[in-house]
């Protein structure tokens, strides 16, 4: 099994690498093969989607394609940021808009999308500094979009989303603990 990681935090420091460090140990352990992408590391940066028309989007890319490589063998795609402004960061939103794209991800048949990526898995763990009845006050967008409007539209079956509530108020062991639990979350899901 292949799992390829998503990270998206500007700090080396920041808490969302540490769960990506603690589910990529889980599936180490089980024999699988796992690769991280830090998306503030230039070796794989992309510009903004920008195009004038459709066509201009099917045009060479090299890392797009690398990308869509990397999906494409990846039984398992895991997704690790921060919440700002109760979304993703804008690069993980860029990394979505260029690479989770149309004719790759998904199609659209007789008018309807049809995910592409249906027999693979993906997760998804944020981290965030709010309470968890703020969110859930507002309807935890993020998880629907992630849920629905992206992993499910591209047929993922979506096997986790998390969300490491109150972060700056948790203790270190409360910290290990969560990571212990992405651990075991790793090496449980196939």
């Amino acid at each position: 099994m292949k799992t390829l990681i998503i990270t998206a935090h500007p700090s080396s420091k920041g808490f969302t690498h540490k769960i990506a460090d603690a589910y990529k140990r889980g599936k180490e352990s089980k024999g699988d093969t796992v690769e991280v992408i830090d998306l503030y590391k230039t070796e794989h940066e992309q510009y903004f989607l920008k195009y004038e028309e459709k066509s201009d989007m099917g045009k060479p890319d090299p890392v797009r394609d690398l990308m869509h490589q990397k999906m494409t063998e990846a039984d398992n795609l895991v997704f690790v940021h921060p919440l700002w402004w109760i979304g993703m960061p804008a690069i993980m939103k860029n990394w979505v808009d260029v690479n989770v794209s149309a004719r790759f991800a998904f199609q659209y048949i007789n008018g309807r999308p049809v995910g592409m990526m249906k027999g693979k898995t993906a997760s998804v763990f944020i981290t965030c500094d709010g309470a968890f009845w703020i969110y859930s006050l507002i309807g935890l967008p993020f998880m629907t979009i992630w849920r629905f409007g992206i992993l499910g539209l591209c047929g993922y079956k979506v096997q986790n989303i998390k969300v490491f509530y109150e972060k700056f108020k948790r203790t270190e062991a409360e910290q290990k603990s969560f990571l212990a639990k992405v651990e075991k979350l790793a090496i449980k899901k196939s």
